[in-house]
């Protein structure tokens, strides 16, 4: 075998479509003979326009000396194919580059080899191109393009297409003969998409959902390893994890991969920073924030399992995970297990031992690279830093020293405010002179902390108790937070808070990581944190410091309002949890019990409820709890039970509440948790119990002068009186509840009452308003990331479409209701949106899939104790039965369901199940029974004004049309 020179060559791959169902379909003898047609003209074509046949599967692979040789060939072949007595049809792709050329022996070719083997990355750049055409299409790249010239073909661009493999973007151009139309667009696939330039990047033109930090900076550099990491990604590897120690700019790299790879995933790249988690709980409540996925009743790690296998291929980046590595298996073993198709990008200081790890060690930068990092970040850092010759020549050993961690470097070149490059070297090589001469070993770590111990030690003694002390926040924080937790040192100068917090930005130690918040790199927070704790690393230091820290982080959060609470997509969640375990830790009652209703006014919007019931018992332990605190801690327990379904330990956790209340003369308290059970007996039907709690639940409201309470419990009182057929009084109290949600300028339930209105309006058939209210309703919970009333919200515009005969959008808004409603692990949402998908299944045709969900939703209503929707529920399952001829399964369905519906009042749905009770009569042969239903129903309907469009008026029209008139006895 010999080998020639790399040479400039152009390739055209072609490959016949549908070949092997063609093959299937004609048979072996006859797709043999149209083979070999279609070789024949192939390869005749071939002499005309002097090219070279090297390899030959379904498709063709040729070489031909100029790419309009190439061209014509392609347009002609087509041509002939189209020709042909059976005709075929081919996709062809151009492209021109450097090969390499070898030649196979006489006796390798006696045994089948091919005379010639073309090598380079011009090969599989053709088959790329090639694999995106369409039948009758030649697609060609720019290099071909700009080498054809003008020869009279018409060319239509397509845009720039990432091909799989391939590390940069190809621009592709079609041609064609002058007298055929161009074929339409390749299209997006597994193989190549379109994007487009955006700042540095190349976007997939086709919308991708993402959770990756937009970059503050520059990306520079690691070209080299972000090829490496797609190619472990391309040779099927699922899980990769990049290794390297703290600050070799692991992070950096694999957001860069997700952005530049992102149209690789068409179920999106979600970034998970576990920078903050120390245990399994801090691993899972980090990715269900990145994949926006609140946590509820079920296994966490099982709810992100499949709620990663719901989104395909996808990538999953876990973050710093080094520090819980001994929580792997359990957590990411189980996910990797659980969705096929997703992959995994870890970052981590170690291996962690997986099966089917694929390890890529993250080598220090190139000195280039590390040179071009420390100018860009330099000029950053200082408008007009324009190095002279002496400083040029000390910035390469410099990067050196710092082994190439970009980390060090970023830190080292902020420092060019008042420090050259020179002098920077010199201050380096003194502190890094022990490191680097023991034993003649540099322990990269080491070097990072040298580098954060010379940077500390630049610090002003404001500057250093403000980065110590912000070690105490969890993840990000707010600039109003950093500066109730400073106490800095009183000195001549004064300083102030925001002053010193902009001095560590510019000293890189604090990120901004947007307009409102910042937050502290994981290996900073650790570092400030043990300086912190350490006594005697400087003034103010120490375990008294730290506590003192931690105990204004805790009375600032804790005395934070609702709507702060929930700011900004509950951002401070996990700074309310840290500040009430904390709290309790040290025997903080005000601080641990405000922290924990901060939390849980977050957690009832984001989930997991479980954290709610966590904290709550904490607190409850405490000794010495006075009755009025214990009474805030009962409360937030019962209702994080009542949102898991546990209504029985919730009822009981809200009596103990309502007693300690009373015992501590706590008016507000009081209110609040009889409104809680007044709530709580209206979903159990216990209509007299529910009016009277929150009756005078609103009357302490109005003395206690809690507007927002107030609001609550008047929504609760308009729902009360819709579920028992009094529909002008629970407009009134809707309106009502409407005006001070505005008034106090409460998003959150100004779209709480929109839904509520939205239901009275859809019951009075006045279908265009609650349209109008649901949307606005949505859009309200949409913008506070309350996920229950967004799912709430889906419903009832599914139900709307589902009335108005809209079946597919009613099908997709109650499908998404269920996914929310499983994520959040809210049991009396999924109870009806199973329901409901039921409804839709029916009314398409599907019964099977349609009892299946109603037994479903009948299942989950039973465990939780929600008559009222197992009585509804059960009129639909009996509805189906009684079209389907089971007239005894119908019976006893809608006997069972009416007597839970008159049981708890429900006169509207009641009437909806008395017409299916006249229509399963009907079909049984007893028309007497089906007019007294039908006459029952009538009445209900008009005591409560039910409109013609409603559900209660189109029932009736359904069975006004089977039933002859009967007049109302």
């Amino acid at each position: 075998m010999t080998a020639s020179v790399s040479d400039v060559r152009t390739l055209l791959f072609t490959d016949v479509v549908d070949s092997t169902a063609r093959s299937e379909k004609l048979g072996d003898a006859a797709m043999a003979a149209l083979w070999a047609a279609h070789d024949r003209v192939a390869r005749d074509l071939l002499r005309r326009w002097c090219g070279r046949e090297i390899d030959k599967t379904d498709g063709l692979l040729l070489m031909f000396e100029t790419v309009a040789d190439a061209a014509a060939y392609a347009l002609a072949y087509h041509r002939a194919l189209a020709s042909l007595d059976t005709p075929m049809q081919a996709r062809a792709g151009l492209h021109i580059g450097a090969v390499v050329l070898r030649e196979n022996s006489r006796p390798d070719i006696a045994l089948g080899a091919k005379p010639l083997e073309v090598e380079g990355i011009a090969k599989p750049t053709a088959a790329r191109v090639m694999s995106l055409a369409r039948g009758g299409q030649t697609l060609l790249t720019a290099a071909a393009r700009n080498a054809l010239g003008t020869v009279g073909l018409r060319m239509q661009a397509h845009g720039h297409w990432r091909l799989k493999g391939l590390s940069e973007p190809v621009e592709l151009f079609e041609i064609g003969d002058a007298d055929s139309p161009f074929i339409p667009p390749p299209a997006s696939g597994a193989k190549g998409y379109r994007v487009v330039r955006q700042g540095e990047l190349w976007m997939p033109v086709e919308q991708i959902r993402h959770s990756l930090p937009a970059e503050s900076d520059a990306f520079v550099g690691r070209h080299a390893a972000l090829l490496e990491l797609a190619r472990r990604f391309d040779e099927h590897a699922r899980l990769v994890s990049v290794v390297g120690i703290g600050g070799s700019g692991k992070t950096r790299l694999a957001t860069r991969f997700a952005s530049s790879w992102l149209g690789d995933f068409p179920g999106g790249a979600w970034f998970c920073d576990l920078a903050a988690a120390r245990s399994m709980d801090g691993i899972v409540y980090a990715v269900a924030q990145a994949l926006d996925v609140p946590l509820g009743v079920a296994d966490p790690v099982v709810q992100l399992g499949n709620a990663i296998a719901g989104r395909g291929r996808c990538l999953v980046i876990l973050d710093n995970f080094e520090q819980v590595a001994r929580h792997a298996e359990e957590t990411l073993g189980r996910w990797l297990a659980r969705a096929g198709e997703a992959l995994f990008l870890v970052t981590s200081r170690e291996v962690l031992g997986l099966s089917g790890e694929v390890a890529f060690a993250l080598a220090p930068m190139p000195t280039s690279d590390a040179t071009e990092l420390f100018m860009r970040r330099a000029e950053s850092a200082k408008r007009d830093f324009d190095p002279n010759e002496q400083d040029r020549a000390a910035i390469g050993p410099l990067v050196k020293l710092l082994d190439g961690l970009p980390l060090a470097i970023e830190l080292a070149a902020a420092r060019v405010r008042v420090m050259s490059p020179r002098t920077l070297l010199a201050r380096m090589s003194e502190r890094f002179k022990l490191l680097s001469s023991a034993g003649g070993r540099r322990d990269r770590q080491a070097t990072l902390r040298a580098t954060f111990d010379w940077s500390w030690s630049l610090l002003s003694p404001a500057d250093k108790a403000a980065l110590a002390q912000l070690s105490v926040f969890e993840g990000r924080f707010t600039m109003r937070s950093a500066e109730a937790v400073l106490d800095l040192p009183p000195d001549a100068q004064a300083p102030w808070p925001i002053d010193v917090m902009q001095s560590l930005v510019n000293k890189s130690f604090v990120r901004q990581v947007d307009d409102n918040r910042f937050d502290l790199l994981g290996t900073v927070q650790e570092y400030a944190a043990e300086h912190l704790r350490s006594t005697g690393r400087y003034a103010g230091s120490g375990p008294d410091a730290q506590e003192a820290a931690q105990a204004r982080h805790g009375a600032h959060f804790a005395g934070l309002g609702e709507k702060e609470a929930i700011a900004d997509g509950c951002a401070d969640l996990d700074n309310f949890v840290a500040a009430c375990r904390r709290a309790v830790l040290r025997g903080d009652a005000p601080a641990a019990v405000g922290a924990l209703e901060n939390a849980w006014t977050a957690l009832r919007l984001r989930g997991p409820f479980r954290v709610g019931i966590e904290l709550a018992a904490s607190l409850r332990a405490m000794p010495a709890l006075a009755p009025a605190q214990l009474a805030r801690a009962e409360r937030v327990a019962g209702i994080a039970l009542d949102a898991l379904g546990r209504s029985a330990e919730a009822r009981s956790r809200f009596e103990a509440a309502l007693s300690l209340a009373r015992e501590a003369a706590d008016r507000r308290c009081e209110a609040r948790v009889l409104g809680n059970l007044g709530d709580l007996y209206r979903n159990e039907g216990r209509i007299d119990e529910s009016r009277a709690h929150l009756t005078r639940a609103l009357a302490l409201a109005r003395e206690t002068e809690d507007r927002t309470l107030q609001c609550e419990l008047r929504n609760g009182l308009g729902s009360l009186n819709m579920e028992i057929g009094r529909l002008d009084a629970a407009r009134a109290e809707y309106e009502a509840a409407l005006a001070l949600a505005r008034d106090l300028g409460d998003r959150r339930w100004e779209g709480g009452t929109l839904g509520n209105l939205g239901n009275l309006h859809a019951s009075l058939g006045r279908m265009d308003e609650a349209r109008s209210d649901y949307e606005a309703g949505l859009a309200a919970a949409r913008e506070i990331g309350h996920r229950q009333w967004e799912g709430n919200m889906l419903c009832n515009l599914g139900f709307l479409h589902l009335t108005q005969q809209r079946l597919d959008e009613a099908l997709s808004h109650f499908e998404a209701a269920l996914v929310v409603a499983r994520e959040m692990g809210h049991a009396r949402l999924e109870c009806i949106a199973l329901g409901n998908l039921g409804i839709v299944f029916n009314s398409l045709g599907r019964a099977g899939e349609a009892r299946a969900k109603y037994e479903a939703a009948l299942v989950v209503a039973r465990q939780i104790g929600e008559r009222r929707h197992e009585g509804q529920f059960l009129n639909y399952l009996g509805l189906l039965h009684a079209r389907e001829g089971r007239s005894d399964e119908a019976r006893s369905c809608l006997d069972t369901g009416e007597a839970l519906l008159r049981e708890v009042s429900d006169r509207l749905s009641l009437g909806v199940l008395l017409c299916t009770r006249a229509e399963a009569e009907h079909l049984a042969g007893a028309p007497d029974a089906a007019c007294a239903a039908l006459n029952e129903a009538r009445a209900l309907a008009t005591e409560a004004g039910a409109g013609p469009e409603s559900e209660l008026g189109l029932s009736l029209r359904r069975v006004d049309a089977l039933l002859p008139p009967s007049p109302i006895s």
